[in-house]
């Protein structure tokens, strides 16, 4: 797949909004890269529940998708099919 821009934000408990932009090759791989980037920073680390749902804006063409973050990490914990899949799964 090829490599798109992204905007991956959460919504915390208090109604303030996080975002990271970064660059990844699927939906999930942007939403784990972002949940290690979001894990980095105490601020946006606290604000992570276990119901949060990441949103992943795809800039070109610009697409939003809603990721749960319990699918996240159901998708994170199932076996990798590929050595790039097993890369993606970590967050980079």
């Amino acid at each position: 797949m090829p490599q798109r821009k992204c905007l991956v934000s959460f919504a915390g408990r208090d109604g303030v909004r996080h975002s990271i932009e970064l660059t990844a090759g699927s939906l999930f791989e942007a939403a784990s890269a972002a949940l290690a980037g979001f894990r980095q920073h105490g601020w946006a680390a606290e604000a992570l529940t276990p119901n949060a749902v990441l949103r992943v804006e795809v800039q070109m063409p610009p697409t939003v998708h809603d990721v749960p973050l319990k699918a996240l990490e159901q998708w994170q914990q199932s076996p990798a099919t590929s050595p790039k899949d097993y890369i993606g799964k970590r967050g980079k």
